[in-house]
């Protein structure tokens, strides 16, 4: 069966939530995450509509990259169907839906969200797809080690053969929220916070005034460098925030303990709890577990490392660097640059060139296509996933993998139940 509808895509993320329909180019909304509940007891959801509620407190739905507010996330997902196709909105019961997940979604997450999408919207079809998955397939890819530095949450996960290392893949919270407290700690020692709002904002929610500083300030203030010509931000009453010691703040993601915040704490890394490891020691931990799991036991032939070897190489020629916050300026290079130095001392016995690590796509300055890949990578990847519903070329067996491999429909929902989302979504 061709699906002559396209599908809806949904990602999201703890910043911001990207939607529109899987035949689009470019994500055709793209909203803030987070939502407030009005005097009347009404939920708002929208960067605009959240503007003109700002003496209430903003509310999260996401924590550690996995939706905990399932009381609300389908206020999120109401707004896409009534704003989707240029706010003219549509029927969830007429669509397919592709949802996104984090490889470390758990099985209570996935039955909860599928009960809300079958039972509450009443979609005719429906898949969640993994985050990592859908980024590789963005780029042609089935074998790659995929790096996200998100907001919230900065991932490594090493994908082989298009099956995710679930043992191997490992995430922090150092990420863009975490330089964002770096920056803000710096904000405070030069300036009052009333110089970072708007005078319409001056007596809003402390939660709103995060929000709007995070959304309008601290991302122009990580990314904005991308333009090198580009010295300084102006803030809403006149004042200006040098850009020239921006890429200082990078170090907190690789070092986490190098600065200190007042009234945080911030553990001592521990070698078997890698989330306490900044960028670099993450992603070692997690090829250092990949070879533990996959070399055999016992054999110290020379040929032990053979396979590994190739397994090693297939990763570190294909380095998805991905997120919001690898926007950052250096911020890729860094990586790139850092396995390049440390891989021959921690990974010696494998013929492998270091010059050889390379992200993908290659890493370029002021290219707008790169920036979207990176703010939407997850989205387009599962928009060419949910887009082979309507592959209706003869000669195609699209549909039938995509129904296969990624989605459920609702009558086999109903015959079949959980087992089904167990099975299907694992």
């Amino acid at each position: 069966m061709v699906y002559t509808s396209p599908a809806v895509v949904i990602d999201n993320g703890s910043y911001t939530t990207k939607a529109g329909f899987a035949l689009e180019d470019l994500p055709s909304l793209v909203f803030n995450s987070n939502y407030l509940v009005n005097a009347e007891g009404k939920v708002v959801v929208g960067d605009d509509e959240m503007a003109l509620e700002p003496t209430n407190e903003v509310m999260t739905l996401m924590d550690n990259g996995l939706v905990y507010n399932y009381d609300n996330i389908l206020h999120n997902w109401q707004y896409v169907y009534d704003n989707i196709d240029n706010n003219n909105g549509v029927d969830p019961k007429e669509y397919p839906l592709m949802l996104t997940e984090q490889a470390w979604n758990t099985t209570k997450n996935k039955l909860t969200t599928s009960q809300i999408v079958f039972e509450t919207l009443e979609v005719p079809i429906f898949s969640l797809v993994k985050t990592p998955l859908a980024q590789l397939y963005r780029v042609g890819k089935s074998t790659g080690l995929v790096i996200d530095i998100g907001a919230s949450v900065a991932s490594v996960t090493p994908v082989l053969d298009g099956i995710i290392q679930n043992k191997c893949a490992f995430h922090s919270k150092y990420a863009g929220d975490f330089l964002n407290l770096h920056i803000m700690d710096y904000f405070h020692k030069k300036l009052s916070e009333s110089m970072l709002l708007p005078a319409k904002f001056q007596s809003a929610s402390d939660s709103f005034k995060t929000f709007y500083i995070s959304r309008n300030i601290l991302q122009e203030y990580k990314c904005l460098a991308l333009n090198y010509q580009l010295q300084d931000i102006q803030l809403p009453g006149g004042n200006h925030i040098s850009l020239s010691d921006q890429t200082n703040y990078l170090n907190n993601l690789f070092q986490p303990t190098l600065n200190r915040l007042p009234g945080v704490t911030i553990p001592e890394p521990q070698i078997d709890k890698p989330n306490t490891h900044g960028l670099t020691n993450l992603i070692l931990l997690c090829l250092k577990n990949l070879e533990a799991t996959l070399l055999p036991n016992g054999n110290e032939s020379h040929n032990k490392f053979a396979r590994f070897n190739e397994i090693f190489k297939g990763l570190l020629s294909n380095i998805l660097i991905t997120g919001g916050t690898s926007l950052a300026t250096g911020l890729a290079d860094q990586i790139v640059n850092d396995l390049r130095v440390l891989t021959p001392k921690y990974f010696p016995n494998y013929a492998y060139s270091p010059y050889s690590t390379s992200a993908i796509p290659s890493i370029a300055a002021n290219d707008v296509s790169e920036t979207w890949d990176r703010l939407f990578s997850g989205w387009l990847g599962a928009c060419n996933l949910a887009s082979m519903l309507n592959d209706v070329s003869e000669e195609s067996n699209s549909v039938n993998i995509a129904l296969d491999n990624w989605f459920v429909t609702k009558a086999d929902y109903e015959e079949l139940g959980e087992d089904l989302i167990v099975e299907k979504f694992k």
